[in-house]
């Protein structure tokens, strides 16, 4: 997968791409370098529809590209980790008042999220994107796996049961994501209760 728009970012987003893809897991399937990349991607789309101003793209685009650096030390409050992470390098490129709308960005990613102004909005929506487009069963299948192999889950039935009400207490914040994303995500949840419900006629 193709970073867009590559020239947009900041040198130290390149190398923040270079650390994850040598120092990520090989057991995550769904948090990978692909991940951080699609989610770069749909928030560039979004700060081109909204006509996002030149500096808080570039938050917006850092923000994206760190959003789950926390996971190559632990899944565990990846979040604080990323920001932890980042803390030992913005401060050559952002001030302090950058680096804490940067903060507030990656925490909005954290599940269940709780965006608190229209940047986090849009960074929440976008590493969630995949909810409500076509390739949700290739990567939801990549979590899956990923979810096995920390217990997360241990079987199919588990695995719908957690994606079914994940899906139902989510909710999209932009308007972009709640006219284009919300209808299919609607429609999964449908056929993930039908899926559910043929396993218990097996």
């Amino acid at each position: 997968m193709n970073l867009h728009n590559e020239k947009a970012y900041p040198k130290l987003c390149m190398q923040l791409l270079s650390t994850l893809e040598k120092s990520l897991p090989n057991h995550l399937t769904y948090h990978t370098l692909e991940h951080t990349i699609d989610v770069a991607n749909v928030c560039n789309a979004y700060i081109e529809h909204y006509n996002i101003e030149e500096n808080d793209a570039k938050l917006m685009r850092i923000a994206a590209i760190g959003h789950d650096f926390g996971y190559i030390i632990s899944p565990i409050e990846h979040e604080e980790r990323s920001i932890k992470s980042l803390s030992h390098i913005l401060p050559s490129i952002l001030t302090s008042e950058e680096i804490a709308l940067v903060n507030g960005m990656i925490r909005a990613t954290k599940v269940p999220q709780h965006p608190t102004n229209f940047m986090e909005e849009i960074i929440a929506d976008a590493d969630l994107d995949y909810l409500g487009r076509t390739d949700y069963d290739l990567l939801s299948g990549g979590l899956y796996k990923e979810f096995q192999y920390y217990d997360i889950v241990n079987n199919q039935e588990e695995w719908l049961d957690l994606q079914i009400k994940f899906l139902e207490n989510h909710k999209f914040h932009t308007s972009f994501a709640c006219e284009f994303r919300k209808p299919l995500k609607q429609q999964k949840i449908k056929e993930l209760k039908e899926k559910r419900k043929a396993l218990e006629c097996q």
